[in-house]
């Protein structure tokens, strides 16, 4: 059974897919500060983050059909 990170990494993943987040990259697998062990590591903006210090993630669904 995938942990929680895991699951996390994984909707990331599909984010970056389905989306284009200029602001959001994955930058590989590094030691997390946090846990000590190999996390997956993301570009938010100008930080670098291991997926074990993000918190939340939520997405907002926004209706094409809405002026912008």
């Amino acid at each position: 059974m995938p942990t929680q990170t895991e699951l996390l990494h994984y909707r990331l993943q599909a984010v970056l897919r389905d989306y284009n987040m200029p602001d959001f990259e994955y930058i590989g697998e590094r030691l997390s500060y946090i846990s000590g062990e190999m996390v997956p590591w993301y570009r938010i903006g100008g930080a670098e983050v291991p997926i074990d210090a993000i918190t939340e993630f939520e997405t907002e669904e926004s209706d094409e059909s809405d002026p912008i």
